[in-house]
């Protein structure tokens, strides 16, 4: 019997889900090329000032007339309707997110009415642990592109898990800097080749956890007991959250050609619990030349109070 057959969902009976076109998830099930696709959502102002408590940015930005002509939600701030996207086809008892990319195109102002679709575009094993990747975009009703990238999701593993299958894919290659650019100017001021960014520190209580993920039973973010059912000591915060404090980051250090023109590749290393302190630091890697702009990159890293890393990547900016 299944990890989903034994604890998963007690008020359904899972083959009349099944039936209903929600099966559990499992490795044997997700077909390379599936497509996805999210509900609508209205990029509400009160629903923006709840992300802003929840990862703790009230960038003005996002909250006054800004460079764009009016208030923006966060660059990070549809992550979770990229991320849910498997939720509209599957029963998805718990997992764990790996990798998240981001690019971001396009502002996303208050009052448009934004969609993600994705596509199941690999399925992996490693170290025995089943893994999907899907690649997603999200845009306006008009089909504007705001965000798209890539995610990597762990499956709990279950009896359907294949004892071999594909690895992941070669990862692409990385930028080639342009020596002849050693700096570049920031909304923070000058960027330099070494440049440190001032750090970030952000302690995660359950009530932003709770927010940012939405409170629902049998979910390891929210319910205390369900995430010790799973082996953890208490509830973690998604990974997303740390992707956030990394925009923090760059929004305060690279300014508006972050929030638009800005990427993102953040691989998680180890859960984030519940009651951590997290630092977020940036050091400048080096410099492209898009056209009349010069790129930014930089490589990030999140530590826990105990000096443990808990997330490693790299993100770039377009400075003025």
């Amino acid at each position: 019997m299944s990890m989903a057959e034994t604890d998963s969902h007690n008020s359904y009976n899972l083959n009349t889900l099944a039936e209903a076109g929600f099966p559990v998830i499992n490795y044997d099930i997700l077909d390379i090329g599936r497509a996805f696709c999210s509900d609508d959502q209205l990029i509400r102002p009160e629903d923006v000032e709840a992300y802003a408590y929840a990862v703790d940015d009230y960038d003005p930005f996002f909250f006054e007339k800004g460079p764009w002509d009016g208030p923006v939600a966060h660059p990070t701030f549809l992550a979770n309707q990229a991320l849910f996207l498997r939720h509209n086809n599957f029963v998805v008892p718990a997992g764990l997110h790996a990798r998240m990319i981001y690019n971001f195109a396009a502002p996303l102002r208050l009052g448009k009415r934004v969609r993600t679709f994705g596509k199941l575009v690999d399925k992996y094993l490693r170290r025995d642990k089943p893994y999907m990747v899907t690649e997603y975009r999200t845009e306006t009703e008009d089909g504007e592109t705001l965000v798209s990238g890539r995610f990597v999701q762990m499956i709990f593993k279950d009896e359907t898990v294949p004892t071999a299958g594909t690895s992941p894919k070669p990862e692409p290659e990385p930028p080639i800097f342009d020596v002849s650019i050693e700096k570049a100017e920031g909304r923070g001021g000058e960027l330099a080749l070494g440049h440190t960014l001032p750090p970030i520190n952000r302690i995660l209580s359950q009530r932003q956890i709770d927010i940012y993920s939405g409170v629902r039973p049998l979910s390891i973010h929210t319910d205390e007991d369900w995430a010790k059912a799973k082996g953890f000591h208490t509830t973690i915060a998604q990974g997303m959250m740390s992707t956030a404090h990394v925009s923090a980051l760059m929004t305060q250090s690279v300014g508006e050609g972050f929030v638009v023109g800005g990427a993102m590749d953040c691989k998680f290393l180890r859960p984030v619990f519940c009651g951590d302190t997290l630092t977020i630091t940036g050091t400048v890697d080096g410099f492209t030349r898009e056209e009349e702009r010069v790129r930014a990159h930089v490589t990030v890293a999140a530590h826990n109070q105990n000096g443990e890393q808990t997330m490693a990547g790299t993100t770039s900016g377009l400075c003025t």
